[in-house]
């Protein structure tokens, strides 16, 4: 399937068209980044680094703070699909970013980071944004690190819709799917934590986690910069 061909997918439709009832001028932008430039790992363009910025500008608009350009250079090193969201003036105000692996034989999308415009936020683009990253990299395990426990309950919920486990939960961390987590995040502890990873909060006034999912919270701190890793994967992997 080309570039072009995956904005007719039924999962790019119904986002789209969720976007339209916002505002008529949206759009979305569908890059395979390594296969449009190459040499991307090696040499940053002027587009990309245009694409770069844009994605730092909106991270700045959409956590409240500056988490720095450096830090999106290196999450767009190895970007294996970016989804943007546009402006009517072809601007993003929205986006995602994507890599894939091949651990063990298994297929791993690794839900790099999204980040939206303040004024499109908590509007239900994020799970609709979900659906089209999962058909245009299908895996057999998916992978998100977070300090939001939005990231949380939209991530498990797209998981258990397709008959996935998760790790962790409140109560249960399996020790198979954190040994996976560390091919491509070696630093993560036992309990799925990543410590200071940031320089502190990323989102300013990150809500509070739910009662139910408090005790994956009390795990790691988000003041430090600590991020939980959350994976879903299939029952054979336990």
């Amino acid at each position: 399937m080309t570039r072009t061909d995956y904005k007719s997918l039924p999962q790019a439709q119904s986002l789209l068209d969720h976007l339209k009832s916002m505002n008529q001028g949206f759009d979305i932008e569908i890059i395979q980044p390594i296969k449009r430039w190459p040499d991307i790992e090696t040499r940053k363009s002027p587009k990309v680094m245009d694409i770069i910025r844009q994605h730092h500008t909106v991270s700045k608009n959409g956590f409240g703070n500056d988490i720095g350009l450096d830090a999106f250079v290196h999450r767009n090193r190895d970007a294996d699909l970016w989804i943007h969201i546009l402006d009517e003036n072809k601007n993003i105000i929205g986006f995602s970013i994507n890599e894939g692996y091949e651990i063990e034989h298994k297929i791993v999308n690794y839900f790099r980071v999204t980040i939206f415009n303040k004024n499109i936020q908590k509007q239900g683009i994020y799970p609709l944004l979900n659906e089209l990253k999962v058909a245009i990299l299908p895996a057999d395990i998916f992978l998100v690190r977070t300090q939001n426990p939005v990231v949380y309950k939209y991530f498990t919920l797209m998981c258990e819709q397709r008959g996935l486990m998760v790790s962790p939960t409140a109560d249960f961390i399996n020790p198979a799917a954190v040994d996976i987590m560390r091919w491509i995040i070696p630093e993560i502890d036992a309990y799925s934590v990543q410590h200071s990873v940031l320089e502190g909060e990323a989102l300013v006034n990150t809500p509070q986690p739910p009662k139910e999912h408090e005790p994956i919270w009390e795990r790691m701190d988000i003041y430090n910069g600590d991020v939980v890793v959350i994976i879903g994967y299939p029952e054979l992997l336990k």
